[in-house]
């Protein structure tokens, strides 16, 4: 198969994209120029930045990178709403699905469902409630939706206390989708030279975002997809194809990046597209929509094991030892041009597995 043959394309409250790639909320879709400029990239959705009642002057510093592709930010909206009614009344003639975001944490859920109506009638495709107060949030949606005749959906911030109760009660309300998760935080990063934190903020704290985070998201959406049957917006720590396949297959329908395009810039979204694609074709999958949940039906087959060992074929070894380095039983040990392991040492922990350069360890 070839990788033109694949098909990205996935459907989300009543569009077609593309592909399921989302720029989501951060500077990058802080304006509508900003948006028009990344429009010009292999994204399927855009996300606005979080809206706020009035603007905000981030302190500088407010973003750094924080080890491999993560991020620390305390960067908030400099756009105030009424300046943002005006930014997407701009994009109201566009080729690309557009979502408005309100960042709900900052208002009361009135103000949130006021604020919700107004944008909805500058065109955008749907409208996203932000909130950490599980409560709040349920409150705004249920004095939204009667006012928006839009597709009405959530963001949720990490760890939502109560999640099944709180999302079972936010589609009584009558969202449409969910998105998760935000970036986590506070956090502090400190620079050991100076002793100062790295971000402006009054105690120098931030939000992470980035690679640091993916195991947090990828277990949330896939909670989300076991307690609801809605359409999933996963991000946080997407950075290549395989996040994205990883992503898909726990449930969600559209995959967003935020830190990978503020780090390797907007072509991310091009390169990562392609990757997909050959991906998928080099595996014979036509259709990427095919994977979603696959996860949640496999786990529903397999049986837990206590008995597997490690196993290393000699063909594939290159005896580089890492396997011999980090195993805490000492179950790997040379033997001639290649390791072998000791059946009786090994707790089939699978350490040994994941690190293996040349993929030569299984667990059997």
């Amino acid at each position: 198969m070839k990788p033109s043959q694949v098909s990205l394309s996935v459907d989300f409250l009543g569009h077609t994209l593309p592909n399921p790639l989302a720029l989501t909320e951060g500077p990058a879709t802080g304006s509508a120029d900003r948006i028009r400029r990344a429009a010009e990239h292999s994204i399927g959705v855009f996300f606005t930045k979080g809206m706020r009642p009035q603007p905000a002057t981030s302190p500088n510093p407010f973003i750094a990178k924080t080890g491999r592709n993560s991020l620390m930010n305390a960067d908030w909206s400099d756009v105030g709403f009424a300046q943002w009614l005006e930014e997407v009344e701009a994009l109201r003639e566009r080729d690309f699905m557009l979502v408005t975001s309100i960042a709900k944490n900052y208002v009361t859920p009135q103000e949130a469902a006021d604020m919700a109506e107004e944008i909805a009638k500058r065109g955008p495709d749907a409208v996203s409630l932000v909130d950490y107060d599980p409560e709040d949030l349920i409150r705004a949606v249920k004095l939204a939706r009667p006012r928006v005749k839009l597709p009405l959906m959530v963001k949720l911030c990490p760890f939502m206390p109560r999640l099944e109760e709180t999302l079972k009660a936010l589609v009584a309300a009558g969202i449409d989708a969910v998105a998760a998760m935000d970036s986590i935080g506070p956090v502090l990063s400190v620079d050991v030279e100076t002793g100062l934190p790295n971000m402006g903020s009054e105690d120098g704290s931030g939000y992470l975002s980035g690679e640091s985070i993916k195991p947090v998201m990828i277990k949330y959406v896939y909670d989300i997809a076991r307690f609801v049957d809605l359409p999933v917006v996963g991000v946080g720590g997407v950075n290549r194809a395989e996040d994205v396949i990883e992503t898909t297959l726990v449930g969600a329908t559209v995959v967003g990046m935020v830190a990978a395009p503020l780090l390797r810039g907007l072509r991310v979204f091009d390169q990562v597209e392609k990757q997909m694609q050959r991906y998928l074709a080099g595996r014979e999958i036509a259709d990427i929509n095919t994977l979603r949940g696959l996860t949640h039906r496999r786990l529903a087959q397999a049986a837990m094991r206590h008995d597997a060992k490690a196993t290393i074929d000699p063909e594939l070894c290159g005896l580089c030892r890492i396997c011999s380095r980090v195993c805490f039983k000492a179950a790997p040990v040379e033997a001639g041009d290649s390791m072998r392991i000791i059946t009786e040492r090994c707790v089939g922990c699978g350490l040994c597995v994941s690190v293996c350069p040349e993929d030569a360890i299984v667990l059997e």
